[in-house]
Formats: C-alpha cells, structure tokens, sequence
C-alpha cells in the first residue's frame, strides 16, 4: 500500500484524512501489524489512491 501511497505523492497523514481513518490506524496497517484489514476500509483507500482493490490486496 505504501508504494500506491507514495506513487500518489501522499504523505500517511493526507492519505488517512482522504480515507477518514487515524493515521495510527493507516501505519499499522501499512507495517502489517494488521493480517486483514476490514475490506470496506481497504475499498476506501485503494478508492483515493485510484488503485484497483485487487492489486491494492495482492499488495498486502
């Protein structure tokens, strides 16, 4: 997910703004502190960052 994020030229903090989530939250998610993620906040970001889910989830 980082490499999409950084691809956008956003930072953790304007990514998690745009998706509405802690940047805490978007970190963790990013290190793979979290195995699964809830989809539906998978969709939002790979919505802001124009990616499709599926590779946004080969990613993970």
């Amino acid at each position: 997910m980082a490499k999409f994020r950084q691809e956008k030229n956003l930072t953790q903090k304007e990514l998690a703004e745009e998706a509405r989530i802690s940047v805490s939250y978007l970190k963790k998610i990013e290190e793979g502190h979290y195995k699964r993620p809830h989809i539906k906040i998978l969709a939002i970001i790979a919505d802001v960052l124009e990616v499709d889910l599926r590779k946004l989830l080969e990613e993970e």
